[in-house]
Formats: structure tokens, sequence, C-alpha cells
């Protein structure tokens, strides 16, 4: 056999090298003789430092394929066969999106927090990160906040879409959270969900959420008394669970599960859909795979597939329908501890549809847009295009739980910093020019008195743009210049006149 390394490099690709090795004995070579041919060559090709494989395999290339799109899903492939830690990661991360929140990362990866002869999730972050197969990104405050791939050609959602889907999420855990309490599948006030300060670890591996159980199959009776298993569950609204994220889950059950003093665990993987084969596979494994409806039946599930559709890709938006809104928020903010995080969301959404219903024009919401001159982002909440004469209406929206008050900074930091910045990626867009701007600050409570006062005494009036802003009140008059009268009902019953905003009220009467 004649055949060098480098020609079966070139032919299969980069590769593990018990494939070069299982080549050359398909080949006629003697399996000796071919671990000889590639220890002799090893040193002459590039191998990934400080990332190990299984039974002592290493991944080989030439210098001229790294970085390929075949470099990526050979090594993806190299992963599955021989570094399930590296390859549940990946196709978590790849189930929910292609990105994640750095906090979150534990939970995405699987993998024991400190054990024995086990990668640990931050280990296998920092070593995927070091080859650049992720990155951490930084947010606008500079800090490494987000887990995503660093090879373009790996799909990654918009800010718009993986928002949408964080906060369907966490309103779905929390529903999740009561289904199980009231069914009794876990100690009642001892539910955790990832969004709690602490990460829910049962046998130092991280979920979504999980609480101790005490119903019959999972309790071990110890001469101390009764020792509790565990309910666990992952969440994942990203689209159809297809059958590699069902297999991350198996094994992720099965390394918290392997320590013999750890109870039994009950695994949950909630999804939007299942494909075929994943259902399967969950189903053989015995994991209890549920989609949306199965958990809380078609209104709720159909209330939140709408808040995703609602809140994704809206700067894509001309108009949003004011019904769908009211039906979203009518059925969500029934969930216990969801609220909150319903009317924030929507507030946005409810002003955009507002202005455009009472004003005309061209509106899009959650606009995320470039300064090409400081080279900084921001999301534009809200803007109205009106025509020529009033120009754009650009409103910045903060909502606020009942009794809470837009604060002085919340006001300097718009005055100071959005709105030029704002004005700058607009004026400077090649379209915008034409048509003058007006920049407003718009809340559903009421502004602080320090935050007015300093307000008061501020310009208003520059040369390409206007200043102004609006309390609970004064958004509540606009308000009833409404034609379409659900979005009247949608804030006066969900922003102004639910039973917590009229405490609130009679609170600061007194």
């Amino acid at each position: 056999m004649s055949e060098s390394v480098d020609a079966a490099l070139r032919k299969l690709g980069p590769c593990l090298t018990s494939d070069v090795i299982a080549r050359f004995v398909l080949s006629g070579m003697s399996q000796v003789a071919a671990r000889k041919k590639i220890s002799r060559a090893q040193s002459s090709y590039v191998r990934l430092a400080g990332i190990r494989f299984a039974k002592n395999a290493r991944f080989i290339y030439l210098e001229d394929q790294w970085g390929t799109k075949k470099f990526w899903e050979a090594l993806e492939g190299a992963f599955e066969k021989a570094g399930k830690a590296y390859w549940s990661a990946i196709v978590s991360l790849k189930a929910r999106g292609g990105r994640c929140t750095k906090k979150h990362f534990p939970i995405v990866a699987g993998a024991p927090a400190a054990r024995k002869a086990q990668l640990s999730p931050q280990r296998v972050l920092e070593r995927l990160c070091e080859i650049q197969f992720l990155k951490l990104v930084r947010d606008e405050d500079g800090e490494e906040n987000e887990v995503s791939f660093a090879p373009h050609f790996y799909h990654q959602e918009s800010n718009a879409s993986q928002n949408a889907v964080a906060v369907a999420e966490r309103i779905a855990l929390l529903a999740v959270r009561e289904w199980a309490r009231r069914f009794g599948l876990g100690s009642f006030n001892k539910f955790q969900t990832r969004d709690d300060d602490e990460l829910p670890l049962v046998s130092s591996v991280a979920w979504d959420l999980s609480a101790p159980s005490y119903i019959r199959p999972l309790v071990r009776v110890t001469s101390s008394g009764a020792k509790p298993g565990f309910l666990v569950c992952d969440l994942n609204l990203h689209g159809t669970t297809e059958v590699d994220a069902v297999a991350a889950f198996v094994r992720k059950h099965d390394l918290a599960s392997a320590p013999p003093n750890v109870g039994p665990i009950m695994p949950m993987l909630i999804g939007q859909v299942f494909s075929e084969k994943a259902f399967s596979l969950a189903k053989r494994k015995g994991i209890i795979a549920l989609t949306l409806d199965n958990v809380f039946g078609q209104q709720i599930a159909k209330a939140l597939k709408e808040l995703i559709a609602l809140l994704s890709d809206l700067g894509a938006r001309a108009a949003v329908d004011p019904e769908k809104i009211d039906m979203v928020m009518s059925t969500l903010t029934k969930v216990e501890g969801a609220a909150i995080n319903v009317r924030g969301s929507l507030f946005e959404i409810t002003i955009g549809s507002l202005v455009k219903d009472v004003e005309g024009g061209y509106l899009t919401i959650g606009e995320e847009r470039h300064d090409y001159i400081s080279g900084r982002k921001a999301e534009i909440d809200v803007r109205l295009d009106r025509g020529v004469e009033k120009g754009h209406l650009v409103i910045e929206c903060k909502s606020k739980i009942p009794g809470a008050r837009a604060t002085l900074e919340e006001v300097q930091k718009w005055y100071d910093d959005r709105v030029p910045l704002i004005h700058s990626i607009l004026s400077n867009g090649g379209d915008y020019t034409d048509k003058p701007f007006r920049f407003e600050f718009w809340t559903n409570g009421p502004i602080n008195d320090d935050a007015v006062e300093w307000l008061d005494k501020q310009k208003i009036e520059f040369d390409n743009y206007t200043i102004g802003w609006r309390d609970g009140q004064s958004v509540k008059d606009y308000s009833d210049q409404a034609n379409a009268p659900v979005l009247r009902k949608i804030l006066r019953e969900h922003y102004f006149n639910h039973a917590l905003s009229k405490v609130a009220r009679k609170l600061r009467e007194k």
C-alpha cells in the first residue's frame, strides 16, 4: 500500500486518525502497519490542541482544510463518534437557534458541573471557543453574555426571534411549574427554573426546571427516612425538536442518573412539535416527550405560539392585528407569575399599533439598526413614518409594573444617549433625511418628579429633531383617540385599570 496520509486526508477530508487507519485496513494494510504509518506522519499534520477524543483518537487535517465547511462538518461528526460531551453541546445549541445566554450554557451542554473524568460545561465552552467552533458575544455594556457559533454557515436566529422564544419559554416554564405543582409531581415550594438566581441542579447537571419529588416510584426508603427522587424538565420552543436533540437529552439524563447515591430522576422534554424519529427515540428511552398542546391545552399553546409570532421579526411588520394582541394577553396573563412578562413584552407592540391607528403612516416595531459612524447598534422600539410634513415619530417604550415609576436614570439615558444614537442611525441611513424627526419617551406609569424636573430643563428643539414625553396619564388620554376599541380595551385592562394599578394609584394619592 503506497498511499500516503496526505492523499488519504485529501480523499476523506479532516477526520479522526481511526478513520484513516480504517481506510488503510480496508485497502489491504494490516492494522499494525496502518497505525505505524499514522504515527510517523502525525507530526506533519495539524491537530486540535486541548481536544481529546475517546480511545486516544486524534482529529487531523491539512492546514488548507481548516475553517472550511467540510472541516466543521467533519469535526462535528468526529465529536459524535468519539467526543460526546462536545457533540451534545453543539447539537443542543443548534436546536436552540444557534445561540444562548452564557448563564444558560450549562443547561445546553448537559454536562455535570463537577465530576471526576467528565468535562464540565465551563471546560466544554472554553475548548470549543479555543478552536473557534463557538464564540462569546459582547452585549451593549461590553459583557460577554451570549454564546453562539463562530462558523458563519451555522444557522443563528435573529435577535428578534431569539428574544421572542426566550419570552415565550419564560412564560411556558411558569405554566409547567404550576401544572406540575397541581398534579403533585414535585414538592410545591421546591421548584426551581432557569430564570431564578441560581440554575436548577440535579446531580450537578443543570436543567430548565427541577424539583424534588415524593411520588411513590421515585422515593427510596433509607434508615434515615424517605429520600426523594427528582422531576427534571428541559423546554425548547425553537421549532421542531429533532432526533439529535433528543439523543443529547437522553445522554444528559444518563449522566445525571449515573452516580449511585442520586435518587431516581423523572425526565420531561417539552417542545413545540417533535419529529417522528425524535418522538420514537424519546419513547424508546423512557423520556416523557410532551408538546405545548399536551401540557397546556390548545388555548394556551396557541397563545404561546402567537406570542412568538408577534415578537419575531417585528421590524418587517407594517401592522399588527390588535385582536391577536388581546387574545395573547388575555390568555397568558392568567398563567400565575406570567403577567409582568407578557405586559412588558407586548407594550411596544401595543403602542406601535396605537399610534398607527391614530395617525396612520408606515409602522416598524423592534428594528435593530447599526450606526455606521460609531459602529454601535440600537433597537428602535417604535417608528412611525407619518409622511413628508409630519415626518418620523420615534418612541422609546418603558413598560412599568404597578407602582413603579420611570426614573431619572432612564430618561437621562434616553435623552443623552439613545436619541442622538438613533438619530444618527436614521439620518445617515440615506432614506430619512428629507423628513423631520420627533423623539418621544412613553411609559404606562408615572415619571419620577426629579426626572420630570430634569426633562423640563432640557432643550427640546434641535436643528433636525424635536423631543417630547408622555407618562401613563398622557398615554391614556392619547389612547382615547384610537379608532379600534380593542386597543383601548388592551391598554385599559392590562396597563391602566388592572387591580394592581388601581392599588398603586391609591397609594400614590395618600
